[in-house]
């Protein structure tokens, strides 16, 4: 009797092994689990953005290619809207700082710009009233040769360009232009001095010693 007993114990301990072994309902409540998980992240992954969802701050344009860029940025990394929003402003509130300060930046430059042109211009009219060929006490009866002489060469688109650069106060120019007009003169004897009647080249008597050395230095390259 003992023995048999000892046989059923053994035989229930033999089921009740087999039954854990076996019993695989843990194991598919688990894998539906595992299967239903998936579905809930999908119901709670944020809608895809779209450019609407995106709010721009009144006064300013949307920009088609950073809003784009930040939605398929937001779009990959399942960002939720309002943290999409929350970063767009962030970043429109920085370049509106941004282009402010390169709005004063550019309004200094310009202004440094126009103060230099105009002291160009002065320092410029200050060598032609000082110069040595139709400055000095010449200045003012020099006024009316480089007039004619403007005249004769110059067209008036050419005079304006000259003026809006200042180049009309280059003491170059100025220089041309009273030779130009020393050559137009009634008296062209006061060109070169040369009272025989003999033909002056315009070109040497406008860039005199300049033409002199120009035609010197081809002559060394031949």
């Amino acid at each position: 009797m003992e023995d048999q007993a000892t046989q059923t114990t053994q035989t229930e301990q033999v089921e009740n092994e087999k039954s854990v072994l076996f019993d695989d309902s843990d194991v598919e409540e688990e894998s539906t689990d595992q299967q239903e998980q998936p579905e809930q992240q999908k119901q709670a992954s944020p809608e895809a953005l779209k450019v609407e969802d995106i709010t721009i701050p009144e006064g300013m344009e949307y920009d088609v290619e950073i809003g784009n860029s930040f939605i398929a940025v937001g779009n990959e990394y399942k960002i939720p809207k309002e943290a999409m929003q929350k970063m767009f402003d962030i970043y429109q509130s920085q370049n509106a700082k941004f282009l402010a300060g390169l709005s004063v930046a550019e309004k200094e430059r310009a202004k440094k710009f126009m103060e230099d042109i105009k002291q160009e211009k002065a320092d410029w009219e200050k060598l032609c009233v000082s110069d040595t060929e139709y400055g000095g006490q010449k200045w003012e009866a020099s006024q009316a040769v480089i007039n004619r002489g403007c005249e004769h060469l110059a067209t008036p688109e050419a005079v304006k360009l000259m003026q809006a650069y200042n180049l009309n106060y280059h003491p170059e120019i100025v220089r041309m232009f009273y030779r130009a007009g020393l050559l137009v003169s009634e008296d062209k004897s006061n060109v070169s001095g040369n009272v025989s009647g003999n033909k002056t080249d315009p070109a040497m008597a406008i860039f005199g010693e300049s033409l002199k050395e120009y035609h010197k230095r081809r002559e060394e390259i031949k």
